[in-house]
């Protein structure tokens, strides 16, 4: 696990000629059609999305990639739950459910979690893909928000660059 959380840090993409456009978002790996306002953080460091472009205080969509693991397809709930608690640093992440899905027509896991960090217990949905690398998008959808469905459906857009 801990090689997983290492891999996951040290391959964080950042990739380049990111845009937002009418249809969506797209850059040189994938594209998908974002939830109603959010918009690409300038100067984030890693591929961000918040309403608006502004993710203080507010729900937020983060990407990563890694290099292909494997051993992740063969991760239990509590394995899942652990690996977040580390990469996320919220102790009191609860996992509630863990389903299988395709994404691009590559096999998945949708993940949902609770987290409680300063303004209140928030809803964290990851989608751990497993294609040519590991894709993760994760939603942090703050208390008071209303993003997981806008969520679910930006996912069912996701578009691999092959």
């Amino acid at each position: 696990m801990k090689r997983f959380l290492s891999i996951l840090f040290c391959m964080v993409l950042l990739a380049g000629c990111a845009q937002a456009n009418p249809d969506g978002y797209q850059n040189s790996v994938f594209s998908a059609s974002l939830p109603d306002t959010f918009e690409p953080v300038k100067d984030a460091g890693i591929i961000c999305f918040a309403p608006y472009g502004d993710p203080l205080l507010s729900s937020s969509i983060t990407f990563y990639v890694t290099e292909l693991n494997w051993y992740f397809d063969d991760f239990t709930e509590d394995e899942y739950a652990d690996a977040l608690i580390e990469l996320t640093g919220y102790q009191s992440l609860k996992l509630e459910q863990m389903s299988e899905c395709k994404i691009d027509g590559y096999d998945a896991r949708r993940i949902s979690c609770k987290v409680q960090i300063d303004q209140g217990m928030h809803d964290l949905i990851l989608y751990a893909i497993s294609a040519d690398q590991t894709y993760f998008f994760i939603l942090l959808n703050r208390e008071g928000d209303s993003f997981i469905k806008q969520f679910d459906e930006m996912m069912r857009t996701v578009r691999f660059v092959k």
